[in-house]
């Protein structure tokens, strides 16, 4: 991606509020978001990655350690982007605490989970959410599933059918990326707790127009230990 912002100053929203359970005990010192990867941390990453794609204006939904949150931003070095932190009076969900600044979220924006590695174009994302006049556009991407066993299956008497060595399945998955548009404000209360599942399930439910978008491979959600210690490793093959 290129640093170059080739479109007007956009918005996004991090969403960095989740208590890392998966990540103990990694997170009982440091939130999720800003667990270190090589010399940066998942929060700088997800940043850089939003300003590589034209995003100008980051809301950071914090939660879970918000002190340690206001360390990162106050050493964090100019970088022609505005970035601040809002905090959830409590735990409003993946999609709740965006509307605590609905005011400020006047054009389509950007949501990204803040436990993300990626190399997106989130440019091209948003410019398709603009296209196609959607209300909601998911970022998704191709997922293989292995079963590591013989799959057998039989008819109503117990004799079989077939059997499949190690049988593999595709799908695409959701990436925790959505760019969404001002009329999901009416679907999102002014205070209760609201998954972003939840948002787009009222969203379709009301006929509203959600697209999916694919994002390719470079992304890795490090939500469970494994995951996050090959981040490293998969940031440096980006950058080959």
């Amino acid at each position: 991606m290129s640093d170059k912002c080739s479109s007007p100053r956009k918005k996004a929203v991090i969403m960095a509020g989740g208590a890392g359970v998966r990540l103990r005990p990694y997170t009982f010192i440091l939130p999720k978001p800003l667990l270190p990867v090589g010399e940066t941390t998942v929060l700088d990453h997800i940043v850089d990655c939003l300003r590589a794609s034209g995003f100008g204006d980051v809301y950071i939904s914090v939660n879970y350690k918000a002190r340690e949150f206001e360390g990162w931003l106050e050493s964090r070095k100019a970088d022609g982007m505005t970035v601040r932190l809002y905090k959830e009076p409590r735990k409003l969900g993946t999609a709740g605490s965006i509307g605590i600044i609905r005011g400020q979220l006047t054009e389509p924006f950007c949501v990204v989970n803040g436990d993300l590695i990626m190399n997106v174009p989130l440019d091209k994302m948003y410019l398709r959410h603009m296209e196609t006049n959607a209300d909601v556009t998911i970022g998704i991407k191709g997922y293989q599933f292995t079963i590591p066993y013989a799959v057998v299956s039989k008819d109503g008497d117990g004799l079989l059918e077939t059997i499949t060595e190690k049988p593999s399945y595709d799908f695409f998955i959701n990436a925790g990326i959505y760019v969404l548009s001002q009329s999901v404000f009416k679907h999102i209360p002014e205070d209760d707790p609201l998954d972003m599942p939840e948002l787009i399930d009222a969203v379709r439910k009301d006929g509203g127009r959600i697209y999916v978008y694919d994002i390719g491979e470079r992304w890795l959600d490090i939500g469970r230990i494994s995951d996050y210690e090959k981040a490293v490793e998969l940031i440096n093959q980006w950058k080959a």
